[in-house]
């Protein structure tokens, strides 16, 4: 046995074999405390994935993307729908409520009668950029303008170019882009805008990632504002491929509405609150704007809608349930695409069941052959409980309207599917006069003449196996297109 030496006096080969021992066991712990930790990350992982996934109200089917991925990949897909995942964002509405509050502190409740409403509707899209072209010049005071796509080409310069004159002239410009819609427009382009005085935004960057929620929410938003007293909103974005002066086989069907009188004011306020989360710029820097109302200029009402992730509920989604749920006679829903919720499906399958004239028309092909895909169940389903279902044929067909009981019309920038409803930020009016209404009735009965009814034949491979399964990978991709 080998003596006690005391405290401090191990030997070598006794000194190096413990620390060998305390290295192995800190190891141990180390990969214990390591594993454990990686575990309760994983499950957290996934339950943070799942609640973000059943908060999103899009489709059940949507658990089957998800689940799995969630199972076997859950850090990176909660990290996938952090970023690009959600629906709502507590400290936007807080934000959108604080215009709102300006606004009312400064003026009465907005007012939506007394409006002037006009359709823009030609086959090329010229009344809607002479429309732009007469109010750019005209304006006086300010120019808000919010678009998804600026493209750079003849419409996109020569909008920048118009602005950069006014803004010369000491009119305030303000133009907001979003971020991803936009993607790739040079600097240059609106570089002219800039130096002139104009003020450029861009909506909620995904790269570098400096926006505010997920990269997911668009401003899909068309917004243009003159003076506070006259706006126009549709489905046009700012390019060749909606607007334009010569023909061209190329251009999308579309059309958007000219409003002018009280109800301008309240657009205005939507692309206030939309420049305020953009800029960081406070709301009270728009106090005189913010308290201006427009005199009554016509016998039109026209209620404005915004609907997105700064929203506390789906105000759209709601007045869409309502007015389906309390329709009498007749809906007509024209949409570039098809993909809606459980609720509004239910209720449209309903009410062609129940003898209602259910009218939806799309285009024979649109731009998103996946959303192509994935509209055909619906479609299917719809035909076979009675509804007509139409495809437009010579162009693709992007406009978005709806009528119900030839009463009320809701126009605006939003599809009837699911992003729209509820991940982007959107904008609807309700129009409630005869005139408009028989007008965009007549520019849907002339497209109605340009298409085919559904057929079996169209859609014979729906029948396969094989096209079974990609219409249901469809559906489920579908929100996030």
């Amino acid at each position: 046995m080998v003596p006690f030496q005391g405290y401090g006096r191990l030997t070598r080969s006794s000194t190096l074999a413990l620390l060998t021992t305390v290295v192995v066991l800190i190891a141990e712990w180390t990969q214990l405390i390591s594993a454990g930790a990686m575990t309760a990350l994983r499950t957290g992982c996934q339950v943070y994935v799942l609640l973000r996934i059943m908060r999103a109200r899009v489709s059940p089917a949507y658990l089957l993307l998800w689940g799995p991925l969630a199972y076997f990949c859950p850090v990176l897909t909660a990290l996938i729908i952090y970023l690009f995942g959600g629906r709502k964002h507590s400290s936007l509405a807080d934000a959108k409520k604080e215009v709102n509050r300006v606004a009312w502190r400064l003026s009465e409740e907005p007012d939506f009668g007394g409006n002037n409403f006009r359709l823009l509707g030609d086959r090329h899209g010229r009344d809607t950029l002479e429309a732009l072209r007469t109010q750019i010049r005209g304006a006086q005071k300010r120019i808000y303008i919010s678009t998804y796509i600026l493209s750079n080409d003849a419409v996109g310069r020569e909008i920048v170019s118009l602005l950069t004159a006014r803004a010369k002239a000491g009119v305030e410009v303000r133009l907001l882009v979003d971020a991803i819609g936009s993607w790739g427009i040079p600097l240059t382009l609106c570089r002219p805008l800039h130096r002139a005085g104009g003020q450029i935004a861009r909506f909620n960057p995904a790269l570098p990632m400096r926006g505010k929620g997920s990269a997911n929410w668009r401003n899909h938003r068309k917004i243009a504002v003159f003076d506070g007293t006259t706006a126009i909103i549709g489905g046009q974005n700012l390019g060749l491929k909606y607007m334009g002066e010569s023909p061209s086989n190329r251009r999308f069907r579309d059309c958007s509405f000219s409003i002018e009188g009280p109800t301008a004011a309240s657009i205005e306020r939507i692309f206030i609150a939309d420049w305020c989360q953009a800029s960081d710029e406070p709301p009270m820097n728009f106090a005189t704007q913010l308290r201006e109302r427009p005199r009554p200029v016509g016998q039109a009402r026209v209620a404005i809608i915004a609907s997105g992730p700064d929203c506390e509920q789906d105000p759209l989604w709601d007045a869409y349930v309502q007015l389906f749920s309390n329709c009498k006679r007749s809906i007509t829903i024209v949409t570039p695409y098809f993909v809606p919720d459980r609720v509004l499906f239910s209720l449209l399958v309903t009410a062609a069941q129940a003898g209602r004239h259910v009218r939806i028309m799309v285009p024979r092909r649109s731009d998103h052959r996946l959303l192509d895909l994935a509209r055909r169940w619906y479609l299917r389903t719809l035909r076979d409980a009675g509804a007509d279902i139409l495809f437009f044929k010579p162009d693709v067909l992007h406009a978005k309207l709806v009528i119900v009981d030839d009463a009320h019309l809701v126009v605006g920038s939003a599809n009837l599917d699911m992003r729209s409803l509820f991940l982007n930020y959107e904008i609807g009016a309700v129009v409630r006069d005869p005139a408009a209404i028989e007008t965009v009735n007549a520019l849907i009965n002339s497209w109605e003449v340009e298409s085919s009814h559904y057929s079996e034949d169209l859609y014979r491979q729906s029948r396969t196996w094989l096209g079974r399964t990609v219409e249901n990978i469809s559906k489920v991709l579908a929100p996030w297109l």
